[in-house]
């Protein structure tokens, strides 16, 4: 995951490789679905969001945001408590109250238990086999409505059960009834209510969403689609803002920087040659320096993108994103050992961000030598009390113990990677290597047997 925006590369259903800056999705049809991670990102929307969980009685270590590359309005819930939201989405929005409104509903779907059905069968699948499952049903890429190659059966399997998914029958998953939705914006109220939170927002966005309607005859967004848009609906949120003590509450000062920040790194990131438009060079706002830093960058002109960026650091040099954007611009740039100064700043700065934890690692891993790799994988084992489902802190942990030689938790990191594909019988390999390999006893020896114990359990496909 080097850095801000890591797309998980894969070939669905055959192997999952090593995460790095904008590498998709691909399903065997020909979809693209793009699952990016991004340190600053997710922990803005956290950072909107916690109160709302809080206010559902959802512990919030227990929700997940998943961000996909995708320009379509759309956010759903699947495999529990995994909100999916589309970059698109994000960028649309104009203030931080808009954005709040989608989360505080789509956490009424989760509180609510709706789609518990199958909520079922995915809660057990990893985010990949659930990318899997919504890719061969069509239900992303190229909208939930299909798109190019959409709704076909696409070699998926039905909720990790080894069952071909009938066609459409994700698309069944993913779409609310009527009903549902009126208790999800039920909902959402309530626990803008309770966070002292204005509805307003909420309105502005279905207001939106109802003139696109109104434009995209032959084309619906994909929100639209699993989310139908009812008079009644924005109604609702009329009548709980004209009744709501909260429904002039702005938008803090910290709030309002946080969504530019974010707006403005996506649209860098995600298009590049809008956000230089976007953000013309008069612009000296900290958004719009960021999104031309960012911009430049992926355009090649790196020259002009680190003078950008260590201008702003020279102005707020204890920003570990900056820091963290700098590296990447280095690091994907063949300067491996010149990031590694940045990335060790980001992760003094920003302790409890375990992404920035790998993205060093795999720094530390380019540049090897025997501190780097030990730096490297105390970094790692830190990073895996977070990240334990994540696919690319197990290949950098094999490769590190590998150059160890360390044959018992390479094995053991070969099986965690082999389990997070759904790999049974490799996953199942490596870990009687391990328990093999590592001394009786240990924490690593009793994991393996868990892995051991945890494949048996599965049902065969």
């Amino acid at each position: 995951m080097p850095t801000l925006f890591k797309r998980i590369t894969t070939l669905l259903c055959l192997a999952l490789f090593a995460l790095a800056p904008f590498r998709a999705a691909t399903a065997q049809q020909g979809q693209r679905l793009n699952l990016i991670r991004d340190a600053e990102i997710e922990s803005t929307i956290r950072t909107f969001t916690i109160p709302i969980w809080k206010a559902a009685g959802l512990d919030p270590n227990g929700v997940e945001i998943m961000l996909v590359q995708d320009g379509s309005l759309n956010a759903f819930v699947a495999g529990g408590q995994r909100i999916f939201i589309n970059t698109g989405l994000i960028m649309r929005t104009e203030r931080p109250n808009q954005l709040v409104g989608v989360m505080a509903h789509e956490s009424g779907h989760i509180a609510g238990g709706h789609l518990a059905r199958m909520q079922e069968e995915l809660r057990s699948l990893s985010t990949m086999q659930i990318l899997e499952t919504i890719l061969a049903g069509g239900a992303m890429a190229g909208g939930v409505a299909g798109g190019a190659g959409a709704g076909g059966s696409g070699g998926g399997h039905g909720g990790g059960t080894g069952r071909p998914m009938a066609p459409g029958s994700l698309m069944s998953f993913l779409k609310y009834t009527q009903t549902q939705e009126s208790a999800a914006d039920q909902a959402a109220i309530t626990y803008l209510q309770r966070t002292g939170q204005s509805p307003k927002g909420t309105v502005e966005f279905l207001r939106y969403l109802q003139r696109e309607e109104k434009l995209a005859i032959n084309r619906r967004d994909p929100y639209l689609t699993t989310h139908p848009l009812t008079p009644e609906r924005i109604s609702a949120f009329e009548q709980a803002a004209a009744n709501s003590p909260y429904a002039n509450t702005p938008d803090t000062p910290q709030f309002l920087m946080l969504h530019q920040r974010m707006v403005a790194k996506l649209y860098g990131f995600v298009a590049p040659d809008a956000a230089l438009q976007r953000y013309a060079e008069a612009d000296r706002s900290l958004p719009a320096r960021y999104a031309r830093a960012i911009a430049l960058y992926r355009k090649g002109a790196l020259g002009s993108a680190l003078l950008t960026i260590d201008g702003l650091l020279k102005e707020y040099p204890n920003d570990p994103y900056f820091h963290e954007v700098r590296a990447q611009m280095l690091y994907e740039n063949g300067r491996a050992a010149e990031s590694i100064p940045s990335y060790r700043r980001a992760v003094q700065l920003a302790p409890s961000a375990a992404i920035l934890k790998i993205d060093l690692a795999r720094a530390l891993l380019d540049v090897s030598n025997p501190d780097n790799i030990r730096e490297a994988m105390r970094n790692l084992d830190l990073a895996s009390q977070q990240e334990s489902g994540n696919f690319e802190l197990w290949r950098l942990m094999a490769s590190g113990y590998s150059q160890l030689n360390d044959q018992g938790m390479t094995s053991l990191a070969r099986a965690e990677m082999a389990a997070l594909r759904g790999q049974r019988a490799e996953a199942q390999a490596h870990a009687e290597a391990a328990a093999r390999q590592l001394t009786a006893g240990t924490p690593a020896w009793q994991r393996a047997q868990d892995l051991k114990a945890y494949i048996n359990s599965r049902p065969r496909k």
